[in-house]
């Protein structure tokens, strides 16, 4: 018999099976770059990830710019009539650190005012709550205002006096003459007995 199978087809099908071999590998090569590839990547994403959140947590809306105290505009106003009542609560606020230039005292409207209140403008929150510790010393009780000024006045902060309502009392004046009577002893030569003489002075 003759053997029909030739060296021919023999080597053919010894190639195909290296190619499918050679294929096979490099399948393999190409899935395990990707695979790298794609885990070098991952650690990368998540550091971007921290870097932005990190970013994020930078700016604080919470912070507000300081007020410097010396350049507040502060008005005092007698809320009792008491005499001396707004200048005894500047000098509490001077030695606070508020600039005396800027603080003016003058009368207000009326004077029942039982409890000392403080108003401010609307951004000055805790310039009110410094001048409210300020006045801690002086007045008993102390409340701040919830409406605010009007943002063209004049004065940064206005504080109403409180407290004892101030009554003038008239004072009433009685002179009451008083005699004293002082002895002028008198000599002369012709008259050797002295002689008492009585005169009234009155005293205030």
């Amino acid at each position: 018999m003759i053997d029909t199978t030739s060296p021919y087809s023999n080597q053919q099908g010894g190639s195909k099976k290296k190619k499918i071999a050679v294929m096979t590998g490099v399948v393999v090569i190409i899935a395990a770059l990707i695979g790298g590839i794609l885990m070098l990547r991952q650690p990368k994403r998540t550091d971007q990830t921290k870097v932005i959140v990190i970013e994020k947590k930078e700016p604080s809306p919470t912070e507000k710019p300081k007020i410097d105290k010396k350049s507040v505009k502060i008005q005092v106003l007698n809320g009792t009539g008491t005499p001396g009542q707004a200048g005894i609560a500047v000098e509490a606020l001077k030695k606070a650190g508020y600039n005396p230039d800027n603080i003016k005292t003058a009368n207000a409207e009326e004077f029942n005012n039982t409890v000392t209140t403080i108003t401010a403008k609307d951004g000055f929150d805790d310039v009110t709550s410094d001048v409210k510790d300020a006045l801690k010393t002086t007045f008993d009780e102390i409340k701040i205002d919830s409406t605010h000024l009007d943002k063209d006045s004049e004065f940064d902060i206005v504080v109403t006096t409180g407290g004892k309502k101030f009554e003038e009392v008239t004072p009433t004046t009685t002179i009451t003459p008083t005699q004293n009577p002082t002895p002028s002893p008198t000599s002369t030569t012709t008259t050797p007995t002295p002689t008492p003489t009585l005169s009234p002075t009155p005293s205030p």
